[in-house]
Formats: structure tokens, C-alpha cells, sequence
């Protein structure tokens, strides 16, 4: 692992006598060590220039792939110092209603089978309202939805992004469609969930492409919006990663103008417990592009 790191570290500095310095190592040490990496993966991951020092293509197309093995390292040696110490340890995480459920809880039980002594306290609530609750104290971490500007009292990871969809009724005229643009809603009437970062971002869409959906409907929640979508008060927009209630369907939306952003945020400078600080490097470390497409 120390050859990923020495390779991580000529990435940040693009110097390989300041990688050294930092990894507090012998430059030649260093330079075998990449080296090393560079025969197991096949080809040379930089270009060795005095005053310019750079990454090949396959540098760049390894990159994120060694970040990842690398952090999944480090919050496995987490994982592992807990076990040892025996403490007690803390986790106060809230996750927002529009974000799926099941893969934090599959975490969340693989951090119960590693750390003795776990102590979880797991909330929920709105986008808004779990994020002024750490901002109060309650909670140390939030996994929650943001679409546009990140909030400024927050630091935030991007754990996965992904577009919006449209929810239709199975007989809905929409139904049979691979796609609908914006044109298409023009007059469509159509339910506004409130708690959802996502319809911001689509009511401004809207008005600058001139297109007035009718919009007299309001839930608060995703089940209530399916229903009320499922009992014909007009169409929903909602993330691809929530499960349907049965006799709806969704549309992708055309454009790429209806992305958010599901992140892990926590309050800078707030001190963690050894459990909340391996949740973050295991949430930090997983693929979630593969979690959210299986």
C-alpha cells in the first residue's frame, strides 16, 4: 500500500523530491516504489520532467481507482484500531428522506460487526431540517440531497449524483416514452414535492424555457407524493434512486439540467468519535456509482 501512497503523494505535488519530503522517505525509495506500481499496472503513470512532471493517460485513468483502494485502506486500519481499543464509540448520523436507506444501513451493520462498543443514533427528517439539526449539535454526520450551491456552514463529500425523473401513472400518456423534455410539461398538471432539492431546480428550468407546468398539488414526502401522483393529481418529479410504489413508472428527463447531488456533510471542525470517523472513510471509500445502478 505504501506504493499507492508514494504515488498519490507525486500526484498532489508533481514533484518527486516534494512526494518524498512529504512522505517522509528517501527520494530514491520513493522513485522505486513507483516504479514498482508502474511494472504491476503495465506502463508508466508519469511523465518524469524536471520542471514538469505530469500523468500519463493511464496515470489519470488510475487515479481515482488508487484514491479509492487507498482510502478503503485507511478506514479498514480504522476499522481495526477501534476493535483494539475497545472504546466506547459514538455515531450520531441523520439521513435525509430523499436519499435511499438500504446501502447506509448496510454499512452502518458492517461498522456494528467491527466496532466494539458502537453507540448509533439514527435520524431523519428533511433536507433542511437534518442539516440545522447537526448545525445545532444533534448530529455529527447527515447524508442529505443538494442541487446547485453547496451550504457554506457545511463540509460536504459528493458521495453520488445522479438526474431527476418524472413519476407517471402505468396508463399515463407519458408512460410508454424513453424520454420527456421540458416542452412536453407545458400545461401538464403536476404535484411539487416541497422538501425536495430537486424542484428548485426544475421550476427555474422552466421558466427560462417559457414552459408553465399547472402546478396546484404540493406533498411533503415521497410516499405522499406517489400517491397523490398514483390517484391521477398530476405527474411527480423525483430521484431515480427511491423505489416506485406499484402502478407508477418513471421518464428521464431530458437535458442535464436536473442533477443533484447526494453528499455526507458534517459541521468543519467538529471533532469525531472513532465510529463516526470510520463511517466517513468507509462512505468516502465506497463505489457508489456500482451501489446505485445494481
Amino acid at each position: 500500500m505504501h506504493q499507492v501512497r508514494y504515488f498519490l503523494a507525486v500526484c498532489r505535488t508533481l514533484n518527486f523530491t516534494k512526494a518524498a519530503e512529504e512522505c517522509n522517505v528517501a527520494q530514491p525509495s520513493l522513485t522505486r516504489a513507483v516504479q514498482k506500481l508502474e511494472e504491476e499496472l503495465g506502463g508508466p503513470l508519469f511523465h518524469r520532467e524536471r520542471a514538469n512532471t505530469h500523468l500519463t493517460e493511464l496515470g489519470r485513468l488510475m487515479l481515482p481507482h488508487l484514491e479509492q483502494t487507498y482510502a478503503a485502506s485507511q478506514a479498514a486500519k480504522a476499522l481495526a484500531t477501534s476493535v483494539r481499543k475497545g472504546e466506547v464509540a459514538p455515531l450520531r448520523l441523520a439521513i435525509d428522506t430523499t436519499v435511499p436507506v438500504r446501502p447506509i444501513i448496510d454499512m452502518l451493520s458492517s461498522l456494528k460487526d467491527s466496532i466494539r462498543g458502537l453507540e448509533l443514533t439514527l435520524g431523519s427528517g428533511t433536507r433542511l431540517a437534518v442539516i440545522d439539526k447537526a448545525l445545532d449539535g444533534a448530529f455529527d454526520l447527515v447524508v442529505a440531497s443538494q442541487a446547485g450551491e453547496p451550504n457554506d456552514r457545511l463540509r460536504s463529500w459528493t458521495l453520488f449524483r445522479e438526474q431527476c425523473r418524472a413519476i407517471v401513472p402505468q396508463a399515463h400518456r407519458f408512460a410508454g416514452r424513453e424520454t420527456i423534455s421540458l416542452k412536453d410539461l407545458d400545461g401538464e398538471a403536476m404535484v411539487e414535492r416541497v422538501d425536495c432539492c430537486l424542484h428548485p431546480l426544475f421550476l427555474s428550468a422552466c421558466q427560462a424555457a417559457n414552459v408553465k407546468p399547472e402546478i396546484r398539488h404540493r406533498a411533503c414526502g415521497e410516499e405522499h407524493l406517489q400517491r397523490m401522483v398514483l390517484s391521477g393529481f398530476g405527474i411527480g418529479i423525483s430521484p431515480p434512486t427511491l423505489s416506485l410504489t406499484e402502478g407508477l413508472v418513471s421518464v428521464p428527463m431530458e437535458g442535464d439540467g436536473f442533477e443533484r447531488e447526494v453528499v455526507l456533510a458534517t459541521v468543519p471542525g467538529r471533532r469525531f468519535s472513532v465510529a463516526a470517523d470510520a463511517f466517513m472513510k468507509v462512505a468516502r471509500a465506497r463505489d457508489w456509482s456500482q451501489e446505485m445502478t445494481g
